[in-house]
């Protein structure tokens, strides 16, 4: 027997009272009891209910939950005067969000809610200024990174014209100018320094061009060609023990061995850089000395062994062997790293941890402070599944020249590379495809990289 308009009533009221606002909402709409009364009365007071708590999600930062509870109200009671008075708070809400992700330079972000807003049906003459400085401080962050601070100025000038009162935006202006000027020096200085061919001097003031401006073309054409010159004098220190006489009193027994950190291989990407690239689920860094068999050695003041990291599912946990900082508060316990997280090694030894692909468990280490790892490269990747090369800002490794996505990926116990059109490995052409060896080359239309092997560490002594 069908149940009466009044039975779904009482049961949707019961689970409004109950908190339960996802059954009370369907029971409203598929009994379509707002043709009723009472039925308007209850679908009022739960859309009212369902207004207050996309505020409170509001307040808290999560306007996707906010919006979805906002447009689950409006469908189960209509536009009501209540409502409609929410959506203006709520769209203020939104508007301070994004005005505040503006004023910290994450016009991503702003971007993107500004899009969702967009997306509405939404028209306010605030939405759209809001948008053009979001795009000019974006452009401003592209120009910078390539080290066009001057251009970079430029874009945040427009964007000031239009809202003068987001003082953020006049300090990255003068920023700008700091940044141009010690830009120009260096590129003086580098330009001196390889006219007298110093490329070890060279290779230092590309590393503080790239602190500046991370995709300067300059400072990686010139380390690329410093590299050619010097890279065989720096050696990687778990090949150095092969180069050492030890006595029989300095070797270690069974017992006192940790398990092996893994394999390890450099990538060298044309016209980018080099990234040290790490397999195994858990890697030790530590000062790069001879004997010390750990997988990142940095040259630095830091303990043989001072810091693990693993890859615990979809996340990465540190552990402190030694010092360590996590966004400048000392830890002494193991502890899951977040996206954006600067660790600190000791004293000044300063990395940034990225999770930045979505779609990919694998993970960057960039190096932020003046150090380096022998061997040398531009950022480790912790590498799980996955390896996404491109010009996209979520890819572990961003190729602002290439048109699309390489992926180099793990298939049972061999690696692999992956493109869209048609690749080259070793000489031999590849329908987008193919196997790699240990220290295979690839190109394709506009790229071309090359892997190089190092050696396995079969056994490491504990500290």
């Amino acid at each position: 027997m069908l149940k009466t308009w009044r039975l779904t009533l009482r049961e949707a009221d019961e689970a409004f009272q109950a908190g339960d606002l996802k059954t009370a909402c369907r029971l409203i709409k598929e009994r379509e009891l707002t043709d009723f009364l009472p039925g308007k009365r209850l679908a009022n007071k739960v859309a009212n209910k369902l207004a207050d708590r996309a505020k409170s999600a509001a307040c808290r930062g999560e306007l996707n939950t906010a919006w979805r509870e906002f447009d689950e109200a409006i469908a189960t009671s209509g536009e009501t005067g209540a409502l409609l008075k929410a959506r203006r708070q709520l769209l203020d809400t939104t508007v301070g969000e994004i005005t505040n992700h503006l004023r910290s330079g994450d016009a991503r972000t702003a971007l993107a809610t500004i899009e969702a807003l967009e997306k509405r049906k939404i028209g306010m003459p605030a939405l759209s200024t809001l948008r053009q400085v979001a795009l000019h401080i974006q452009s401003a962050a592209n120009l910078a990174k390539r080290g066009k601070f001057v251009e970079a100025e430029t874009q945040l000038i427009a964007a000031l014209k239009l809202r003068p009162d987001l003082h953020e935006i006049e300090q990255g202006r003068q920023d700008c100018q700091e940044k141009a000027a010690a830009t120009r020096k260096l590129t003086e200085e580098l330009h001196r320094a390889m006219s007298a061919e110093l490329w070890s001097e060279a290779v230092a003031l590309t590393d503080q061009l790239l602190e500046l401006a991370v995709e300067s073309a300059l400072a990686h054409k010139v380390r690329q060609q410093a590299w050619a010159k010097v890279g065989a004098q720096v050696a990687d220190s778990q090949a150095l023990p092969a180069t050492c006489a030890w006595s029989p009193k300095s070797r270690c027994v069974a017992s006192d061995l940790e398990t092996a950190c893994g394999e390890r291989f450099l990538l060298w990407v044309d016209g980018v850089g080099g990234y040290l690239v790490c397999l195994a689920d858990e890697i030790v860094l530590g000062q790069a000395a001879p004997g010390n068999r750990i997988d990142v050695p940095i040259l630095a003041d830091i303990s043989r062994r001072h810091a693990r990291i693993r890859r615990e599912g979809e996340g990465y946990v540190v552990e402190p062997l030694h010092v360590l900082r996590i966004n400048g508060k000392p830890i002494q316990s193991k502890t899951v790293l977040a996206d954006g997280d600067e660790i600190e090694v000791g004293i000044g030894v300063r990395f940034r941890f990225r999770r930045p692909h979505a779609l990919s468990a694998s993970a960057r280490l960039d190096l932020v402070s003046c150090h380096r790892t022998q061997p040398y490269a531009d950022s480790i990747l912790l590498m799980a599944e996955s390896c996404v090369l491109g010009p996209h800002w979520q890819n572990h490794v961003v190729c602002q020249a290439w048109e699309g996505d390489v992926v180099i990926y793990r298939q049972d116990d061999d690696l692999y590379c992956r493109a869209l059109d048609a690749i080259e490995i070793d000489g031999e052409l590849c329908d987008g495809r193919g196997r790699l060896q240990n220290n295979s080359h690839v190109s394709g239309n506009d790229f071309s990289m090359s892997l190089e092997e190092l050696d396995r560490c079969t056994s490491q002594p504990l500290l």
